[in-house]
């Protein structure tokens, strides 16, 4: 047993022995044939090439790859014809080592079966005239030289390279390859006459990767990585490699492709598959301009993505075709974050075939989004960017969903939801970017029912509603809008032209076109317009991006112009009743405008415009153009609670009123008068009149025909101006013809104690009347013939006194008064 040791050992001292001997002998002889063994290599090389070669130093290294004998060139330079102008030299290198077949030495024949580059470039350049160093890649024309047929073996075996540059510079196209190799090993087997291999390692740094400059650089800056074989195809001279592995950036990818060398227009293509890809890494692998795109949304969650490039190798855009898949991420965009996104979707740069390949032809699709939006469920059936020049997104959202989950999306502090179901079905196209006209290009319907809503400014709440909201472009529809208010069954359209372009800008300068039609209105319930809106602190909502559009509703909703019209078939306010209602309703954020009011009243109808402005607190000041047609005098009083004054009461007065009413006034918060602020002129007409059980008129009977029925007195016609300010009612002179007596009247009625009427009674009233007289009027500008003036002034009980004036003072004081006001 001891002997195979020492068998071993002694069998390969023999084998070193030999190799030594035979590596002795190489060395000798490299070394007595050096001179001629670089005159053989470097010919080799200036057979191959055009350009201009020029070699600092060259010398045999035979222990740098021992135990291969190889050239070494330092300084190693190939320049073309113009490198004095353009300064880009073809090749250049700081040591070539060549590696040479000792055999093929010996033979004579070519040697050359590997090349090792350090710290070199490859510049293959072209300028904008299209002139080109690229002809030095051509082997040398030589006559004498048989051509070489593309199917002949090759020799060469190995190639390694460390830290050279590969750059092509062409200027006419905007084409910009730059690769940094920090090392690459290539081991190449001829297999065949049709085709060799190559295995590959390599180490490289991508630069830039642009097939047109102007529209960016794929892979910039990338580091590429991984072992992998490719074959090429004498034939065809066609490189391919199928399903390799490498890694850019250290993110594992699948590729496969092929690259035709030759022929007037010589084609490429590539295909990436990769899984679990960072949205941010993978954003750094495509151009500038599709990140920028790319970059509208974020991810939180990686992507599985495949990619394939298709395009010429003489430049010109490549196709490009790029699909993603990402399954519950968070999705953030310019206008919404969501919870949960699920998608697929591709991006493509020749959305249209019959357009070239750039930027504005580009597409971005997502296909099968469903995400969640603050608690909603979203589904888009089409979500689309096209153009990248000027990005223009189309998509539509699908959701429904409980009014409630709003409440946090809206953040308003305005409106509560609080009951209710609302579904969503929206469209939009417009560019990417959020600006003051976005909202305008929303397109859709917004529905909702079974709705409890509460308005926080008034403290009231709207219950049982349903409708819709429609979009159009900046224009808001209300269609169908039904709800109970204060137990009044209310269904409201409406419209708002350019709100959605104003409630971004200029809130204030909204207006809202609004109609309300309901069976039966009960006004008093309302009562609470007339006090000023509940201060709503209004706060940020930060759990929402949507809290700065929600002040802007908010402001919408306190500053917009709303107009109301207004249909009831009946309508109550206290003791006030009116039937066919219309009214045309304007309200700011202060004041009503009351315009083209209309209605049946007590038997006839009413017209009227009027303002109410909210002065001060519990204080707003009422304006009213008024008019009057045949109605019941009782009925009118007693509803509008005797006008704020008790010289003539509704159960004192009867007949069909015909006024036209200017007032002003000062209402409370509760809709009451302050009696001292009515200033009003009144001219009216009233027929078929009688008083009744009217008292100043009946203490004329202790004065006058004591024996004639006061307690029903009808009259003709009264016509008549009152003018009523400050508590006061002005009567200018008005005539009475009744069926107790006529009389003429004038003076002032006063509520603050300064009533100072005065009657004149015609003697002719001493003629006998009988039941069935019929009062016709003379007119006032009659002077009546002989009479006896009665003059009313209050007593020291505070009610007016009728006493004789015998010579007519109040006629004398009056023209006095007169005569010193002028």
């Amino acid at each position: 047993m001891k002997k195979i040791p020492k068998v071993i050992l002694k069998t390969l001292l023999i084998i070193v022995g030999i190799l030594s001997i035979l590596y002795i002998g190489v060395y000798t002889y490299v070394s007595i044939n050096k001179q001629s063994i670089i005159k053989q290599v470097t010919d080799e090389i200036g057979k191959k090439l055009n350009g201009k070669v020029t070699v600092e130093t060259v010398d045999l290294s035979f222990f740098s790859q021992f135990p291969k004998v190889s050239v070494l060139l330092d300084k190693v330079s190939i320049t073309d014809s113009l490198f004095s102008q353009h300064k880009h030299a073809f090749f250049q290198a700081d040591h070539l080592f060549a590696r040479l077949s000792i055999m093929k030495l010996i033979k004579k024949q070519a040697p050359l079966n590997g090349l090792r580059i350090e710290k070199g470039e490859v510049y293959l350049y072209t300028d904008s005239t299209g002139y080109t160093n690229t002809y030095l890649i051509s082997p040398k024309k030589d006559t004498a030289t048989v051509v070489s047929s593309s199917t002949e073996k090759n020799e060469l075996k190995s190639v390694v390279l460390k830290e050279v540059s590969f750059i092509i510079d062409d200027r006419k196209k905007e084409k910009l390859h730059n690769y940094f190799v920090n090392d690459l090993n290539l081991k190449l087997d001829d297999k065949d006459d049709l085709s060799f291999s190559f295995d590959a390692k390599a180490d490289i740094m991508i630069r830039s990767m642009a097939f047109n400059l102007p529209r960016g650089s794929f892979l910039k800056d990338t580091k590429f990585t991984g072992k992998f074989e490719m074959v090429f195809n004498k034939q065809l001279s066609q490189l391919q490699f199928d399903s390799i592995n490498i890694k850019l950036s250290g993110q594992p990818f699948n590729l496969s492709g092929r690259f035709d060398l030759k022929g007037p227009a010589p084609q490429f293509s590539l295909r990436a598959h990769t899984r679990s890809l960072d949205y941010k890494e993978g954003k750094l692998l495509v151009p500038e301009r599709i990140v920028q795109s790319l970059s509208i949304v974020d991810l939180d969650k990686p992507l599985d993505v495949d990619v394939s490039i298709i395009g010429p190798l003489k430049g010109g855009e490549p196709l490009i075709y790029i699909n993603w898949a990402a399954t519950k991420t968070r999705l953030k965009t310019p206008f919404l974050d969501f919870e949960n996104a699920s998608f697929s979707g591709y991006f493509t740069n020749q959305f249209s075939t019959a357009l070239p390949r750039n930027d504005s032809n580009s597409i971005i699709q997502v296909n099968n989004f469903s995400a969640d939006w603050y608690g909603l469920p979203l589904v888009s059936r089409n979500f689309q960017i096209l153009d990248l020049v000027h990005p223009t997104l189309t998509c539509d959202l699908v959701s429904d969903f409980p009014l409630t989950k709003l409440n946090d999306v809206m953040g308003s502090n305005f409106l509560q939801l609080q009951s209710g179901e609302g579904a969503v079905n929206l469209t939009y196209k417009g560019p990417i970017e959020r600006n003051n006209n976005t909202n305008s290009l929303v397109n859709g319907i917004v529905s909702f029912k079974n709705g409890t809503i509460h308005y926080a400014p008034r403290n009231v709440a709207m219950k049982n509603v349903s409708g819709e909201i429609i979009f159009k472009n900046s224009d808001v529809f209300f269609r169908d809008l039904r709800c109970v208010v204060l137990d009044n069954k209310i269904l409201m359209q409406g419209q708002a032209k350019n709100l959605l372009t104003l409630i971004n800008t200029e809130p204030g300068k909204a207006s809202i076109e609004w109609s309300i039609a309901t069976p039966a209105l009960n006004l008093g319930a309302f009562t609470f317009l007339l006090k000023p809106g509940k201060k709503v602190v209004v706060t940020s909502n930060s759990k929402t991006k949507l809290a700065s559009a929600a002040t802007n509703i908010d402001a919408v909703l306190e500053k917009a112009t709303l107009h109301v019209n207004l249909n009831a078939a009946s309508l109550r306010y206290k003791k006030f009743e009116a039937g066919n209602v219309n009214a045309d309703v304007t309200l700011l954020a202060n004041r009503y405008l009351l315009n083209n009011v209309s209605m049946n009243h007590a038997g006839g109808s009413m017209h009227l415009n009027g303002s109410l402005i909210n002065e001060k607190p519990n204080y707003l000041q009422a304006t009213v153009k008024a008019s009057m047609e045949n109605v019941d005098v009782s009925k009118t009083l007693a509803a509008f609670d005797n006008f704020g004054q008790d010289a003539i009461m509704a159960q004192n007065l009867d007949g069909k009123l015909t006024a036209k009413v200017n007032a002003a006034l000062g209402l409370d918060e509760d809709g009451k008068v302050y009696p001292a602020t009515v200033e009003s002129i009144v001219d009216f007409s009233l027929k078929n009149g009688a008083l009744i059980n009217y008292e100043p008129i009946k203490r004329l009977q202790n004065v006058l025909f004591k024996k004639r029925d006061f307690d029903n007195i009808r009259f003709a016609e009264l016509t008549n101006r009152l003018e009523i300010k400050d508590r006061e009612i002005t009567i200018n002179r008005m005539e009475i013809q009744s069926t107790v007596f006529s009389f003429f009247v004038e003076g002032i009625y006063s509520m603050k104690g300064n009533t100072d009427l005065s009657i004149q009674v015609p003697l002719n009233n001493l003629k006998k009347r009988d039941e069935d007289y019929n009062p016709e009027n003379i007119g006032t500008d009659k002077k009546g013939g002989k009479s006896i003036f009665i003059r009313g002034r209050p007593g020291t009980d505070g009610n007016v006194n009728f006493k004789l004036d015998l010579f007519n003072k109040f006629k004398k004081e009056k023209l006095a008064a007169d005569t010193l006001n002028k």
